[in-house]
């Protein structure tokens, strides 16, 4: 069924094909390797310990050589054997209980590892235990410190996708982050993969802020990151990505007003329809692939 704003604006969208390995599976990891109560341990000291000396550093690296040594149940990989072929690329992205919590901002805190095969079981397990470990870095233990949230409490699961080459790639808050206006959408919009985003890259995005009623687009910011993450369709699926310099005069979103004004309406609809789907605010990841825009990800925007 065809889905349109109020001004005829198409709010269609794909999904990529995706899995989840759950909550849990790191630790009956950990139990397998009859490591869980080092694990326990260390989790247990890091609630407390001091930055002076090194002393959380030196537990979050134990933490994170422990978990980086795990690897998925077999029963788990080959699942997923059976929902992506051999060939795939996939991106093994993190999905914390800890995340976007009120005064605590989850942006690049926890990793997500693109351009992984499915059927090289050393790098894909490698890809998962990885983000597995990304919740004990210095900076998502000293988040959760400041959030007030106890450190046993925190939780990885992994969200497993198919890999897109995309144009370009963003981030949509239903609710502005920067006045609380509930009239717009607005955008955050970077070149190729969504990384360059997630990760904190220094640079600006294009910023885009599109009227749910009206279709007015506004363009608030021009991107100048001077890099863009690609991947390309042929060569190693090994967690790797192309490090390319942005040529912005063949980006339309900075040389042609009317894509310009068309992508902000297509992205404006589609976050509007989100946020009546699911009844509030939301913090949406995205990309454009050619014509088509894919949601990779939405979740209830922290107020």
């Amino acid at each position: 069924m065809a889905v349109y704003s109020d001004q005829g604006v198409p709010a269609s969208f794909s999904v990529p094909t995706g899995a989840v390995i759950p909550f849990g599976c790191m630790e009956f990891a950990l139990e397998r390797s009859k490591s869980i109560e080092s694990f326990r341990s260390l989790v247990e000291q890091i609630e407390t310990a001091k930055l002076e000396g090194g002393e959380l550093d030196r537990l979050c690296n134990e933490l994170q050589e422990l978990i980086t040594s795990l690897r998925p149940a077999k029963d788990i990989v080959e699942s997923l054997g059976k929902i992506f072929p051999g060939d795939a690329r996939l991106i093994v992205r993190s999905s914390a209980n800890v995340e976007d919590l009120a005064g605590m901002s989850a942006a690049g805190l926890y990793e997500s590892i693109p351009n992984v095969s499915p059927s090289n079981s050393t790098i894909f397990g490698h890809a998962v235990s990885r983000v597995w470990a990304s919740l004990y870095t210095r900076r998502a233990v000293l988040s959760r410190r400041a959030a007030g949230v106890p450190q046993k409490e925190a939780a990885m699961a992994v969200l497993v996708q198919e890999m897109l080459s995309p144009d370009s790639s963003f981030v949509l808050h239903t609710l502005s982050p920067s006045d609380n206006d509930q009239k717009s959408v607005e955008a955050e919009i970077a070149p190729g993969l969504g990384e360059t985003l997630a990760s904190g890259t220094r640079g600006t995005p294009w910023r885009l802020s599109s009227g749910k009623f009206d279709g007015q687009v506004r363009t608030l910011a021009f991107a100048n990151f001077s890099e863009e993450l690609v991947v390309r369709g042929t060569g190693p699926a090994d967690g790797e990505v192309i490090h390319l310099t942005v040529d912005y005069s063949k980006k339309p979103l900075t040389v042609d007003p009317v894509f310009r004004q068309q992508l902000g309406q297509r992205l404006g609809a589609v976050g509007f329809f989100l946020e009546r789907k699911f009844g509030c605010p939301q913090d949406i990841e995205g990309c454009v692939v050619g014509k088509d825009i894919y949601i990779v990800q939405t979740r209830p925007q922290p107020l």
